[in-house]
């Protein structure tokens, strides 16, 4: 029944229009794993359309492994928020 939703979900999933992510002005932290569901190539296409994103890309990691990745996430994302905020 999950799967049978999940997959739903993503048949009619639209895409969100460009200019609304290239309106994102807050700092945004696009992480993927390189074997993730979600294309790197995709990643990189959000991370260019945000004004102000930062990018990582997990290696050896997939969309169910990337939480394991403690090792690399805490000081990325810990550094990602305490960074001042741009003015």
């Amino acid at each position: 029944m999950l799967h049978d939703k999940a997959a739903q979900r993503v048949r009619e999933f639209t895409d969100i229009p460009d200019a609304a992510i290239r309106g994102i002005t807050a700092p945004a932290l696009v992480i993927v794993g390189d074997a993730d569901v979600i294309r790197p190539e995709h990643a990189v296409e959000m991370f260019r359309a945000l004004p102000h994103a930062q990018l990582a890309v997990l290696p050896g990691t997939d969309h169910m492994t990337v939480t394991a990745r403690t090792e690399w996430l805490v000081p990325m994302i810990s550094t990602f928020l305490d960074a001042p905020a741009a003015k």
